[in-house]
């Protein structure tokens, strides 16, 4: 399977997305393998392995040896035992973003790594109140949006659920000074119509047929309906061998 698709084992996948300027992704590839720290179970130091690049996307994992503590019985007395295991990301780069899919510690790490490797700041990206709104109009149906209020207020965070055409006009919600920390609905995108969920802090949801194969320039569309970047291509004339 080519590196710029994702076979999609269950009925959804979370990716979190992270801004990124790769001019030559070749080139970083090639820092990658050559300058950055590569992943060594032995003398568990954390990096990069099994990466790979067709040219114009970079595929592979981030990983480290976390330690962690187990709390336990012993002839009555409690007491704690460390051990380590494996955390991993894998990422998936391309000139303008990268998606990542595993733990939050290996992500953050991968994202300090590649931002010395690529020269520029590599961030998680935040959606703002304005983008988070107006993407439930490019919803063909709004399933649910998370709603937060200032902390004086009693209800600080609400989850209304359904079909929500002017959720400002429910009384728990203070119209002029809310935030919208996520929005799910129903998006019909290149590869046909899947329940997107687009969180705050750069968190992206997709729920989907068991098995379907996405591509990265799905993912990419899906990044500029929600930041209007540009202007997503119709359906209809999207590229794709799928």
């Amino acid at each position: 399977m080519p590196i710029n698709e994702i076979e999609i084992p269950g009925s959804s996948i979370s990716f979190k997305c992270w801004n990124a300027d790769i001019e030559d992704p070749t080139a970083v590839f090639n820092r990658i393998m050559k300058e950055g720290e590569q992943f060594d179970l032995e003398n568990e130091t954390p990096g990069f392995h099994d990466c790979d690049c067709d040219g114009e996307v970079i595929r592979g994992y981030y990983s480290g040896i976390i330690p962690f503590e187990v709390e336990h019985l012993i002839e009555g007395n409690t007491t704690r035992t460390l051990f380590k295991r494996i955390e991993s990301c894998e990422f998936i780069a391309t000139k303008r973003s990268i998606f990542t899919m595993g733990k939050p510690g290996p992500a953050k790490g991968l994202s300090m790594a590649l931002s010395g490797l690529t020269g520029s700041e590599v961030s998680l990206i935040e959606f703002d109140f304005n983008q988070l709104s107006q993407l439930q109009e490019r919803m063909s149906k709004v399933k649910a949006i998370v709603v937060t209020n200032p902390k004086e207020k009693e209800i600080r965070r609400a989850r209304l659920a359904g079909h929500i055409e002017s959720y400002t006009d429910y009384n728990i919600i203070d119209p002029r000074n809310h935030g919208i920390d996520s929005v799910s609905g129903v998006v019909t995108t290149p590869l046909g119509s899947m329940t997107v969920t687009v969180s705050k802090k750069g968190g992206l949801r997709l729920g989907v047929t068991k098995g379907l194969i996405i591509n990265v320039e799905c993912l990419e569309w899906l990044l500029d309906l929600v930041r209007e970047e540009k202007r997503p291509e119709p359906v209809e004339n999207f590229n794709s061998e799928l």
